[in-house]
């Protein structure tokens, strides 16, 4: 799910291409608003969310079925959204430590957000 990938993408490509450009102190300080937005909001909000891909007890009729299989897939649709969000953040992320020149921080944090699509979700 796109969300804001777009955006993250073209700033980062910005900064790769020299016209943005900040001070190395100040893209860090931006770098770590994303990852901590990451760390305390998104990633206990996927992991809630995984949570809630395998629900229970809603009965046996088929239409008790069919409302399950409905939250169930809501669910999942929550958890493609956050883990967009946190991808899309941890670009931002990047693209700021680009700015700043912090070239392998960048390309470790780019790096980070590739794998957060592709790292799957496991409940628990």
């Amino acid at each position: 799910m796109e969300v804001g990938q777009s955006a993250a993408n073209a700033l980062y490509q910005q900064a790769s291409g020299g016209t943005f450009r900040m001070e190395a102190d100040a893209a860090r300080r931006c770098a770590e608003v994303y990852t901590r937005f990451v760390e305390t909001t998104l990633d206990p909000q996927i992991k809630r969310s995984a949570n809630l891909h395998r629900l229970t007890g809603f009965g046996g009729f088929d239409s008790a079925k069919q409302l399950q299989d409905g939250f169930s897939g809501k669910a999942v649709q929550m958890t493609d959204a956050l883990t967009g969000m946190k991808e899309a953040a941890l670009k931002m992320a990047a693209a700021y430590l680009r700015a700043g020149q912090l070239v392998e921080e960048a390309d470790a944090m780019y790096a980070r957000s590739i794998t957060t699509g592709t790292s799957g979700v496991q409940s628990s």
